[in-house]
């Protein structure tokens, strides 16, 4: 069931893995990071597949995908994202909305990261027995 969709969706989470990975040379986690992968500094990309939400017709229906990215020590943050759209957008069906920037201290120290996720939407369709 719903195979040809699988294929596309997998097709589309390796694209943005590897390019992600190989452009900006930072590790690349789904969903979490596990204990075992904690880093030293925080430089990495998180990818979190959101909800999803019924589309416009019987058959499609729409998800977020949050690209989630942690900087330390980079003064080019946002230079760095407008890269990251640039390269997100070249997977196919994935479509820019917007960004949330925060600032998030660490622990109790006088240390800042950057974090920025960018929000992106694809549409799939599902097969509907009618």
């Amino acid at each position: 069931m719903n195979d040809k969709q699988k294929v596309y969706m997998q097709k589309q989470q390796t694209k943005l893995y590897n390019d992600l990975s190989t452009t900006f040379n930072l590790p690349v986690f789904e969903d979490e990071i596990a204990e075992d992968e904690a880093l030293s500094k925080a430089n990495y990309f998180l990818i979190v597949y959101g909800d999803m939400v019924a589309g416009k017709s019987e058959i499609s229906v729409s998800q977020e995908v949050y690209v989630v990215y942690v900087s330390e020590e980079n003064a080019d943050v946002e230079t760095t994202t407008l890269d990251i759209l640039t390269v997100v957008s070249k997977v196919r069906g994935y479509n820019f909305k917007r960004t949330v920037k925060e600032r998030l201290q660490k622990g109790e120290t006088d240390e800042y990261v950057d974090q920025v996720t960018l929000i992106f939407r694809r549409m799939l369709k599902y097969e509907c027995q009618i």
